[in-house]
């Protein structure tokens, strides 16, 4: 077991670092650099790490993308939710975004969206987790539905040329657990505040509970 978790620790560095290489990962997660290199060997032959030529650094590869999306598109949530954020977008013409909630409560995780076809969109990076109770700008909708009672919350910038805002409702599953949002992002000047509580909202909230009660939800 502890050699797993070794590896499973040099996975999570290199997805939070990017590129990084023997020295440097010993070095932060306090392993002997023999031991940090056959972990990277192995993770090579099996294409969930690849080294730069160049560098010589390591970064992660198409394996990790190919374990990603058979979770992702295989997992209830995703697989019941997709036809419904492709009618919201239809709806409300923006993009409609799905982020899942990690069984421990502390992250919340982008795992699928439909984009708007207007040329100027606001999108989340798929596969980007963020802390629950983080105070950084990045899923403030989301992060404030997940955490409040009522299960829906906004955000809304006040810079009309470059803000952003947003809208997120909490979906639950079959015992009412939170286990995830929808949320519709676009910049301010197209989704004034008067625009968010009179057509975002009821359309979200029609959204997570259909969602929801597909997932054996019961209100």
């Amino acid at each position: 077991m502890k050699a797993l978790k070794k590896t499973l620790d040099v996975l999570d560095f290199l997805m939070n670092k990017g590129t990084a290489g023997v020295t440097e990962i010993s070095n932060e997660l306090n392993l002997n650099k023999n031991n940090v290199f056959r972990i990277l060997v192995t993770l090579e032959e099996h294409k969930l790490v690849e080294k730069e030529e160049e560098t010589e650094k390591y970064k992660l590869s198409t394996g990790c993308v190919v374990l990603g999306y058979g979770f992702i598109h295989k997992h209830p949530l995703t697989r019941l939710s997709m036809p419904v954020l492709k009618g919201l977008r239809f709806r409300l013409g923006e993009s409609v975004n799905l982020a899942m909630l990690d069984d421990k409560q502390q992250y919340i995780i982008y795992v699928a969206s439909e984009e708007t076809i207007k040329p100027v969109k606001v999108k989340p990076r798929e596969g980007r987790r963020y802390r629950i109770n983080s105070p950084v700008s990045s899923a403030k909708a989301i992060r404030r539905a997940l955490r409040g009672e009522m299960g829906f919350a906004f955000d809304h910038e006040y810079d009309e040329k470059n803000g952003i805002a947003g809208g997120a409702c909490v979906i639950r599953d079959y015992k009412g657990r939170p286990i995830g949002a929808v949320e519709v992002l676009a910049p301010t000047y197209r989704m004034p505040l008067d625009v968010i509580d009179r057509e975002i909202k009821p359309l979200l909230e029609d959204a997570a509970l259909d969602i929801s009660l597909k997932l054996g939800y019961w209100d």
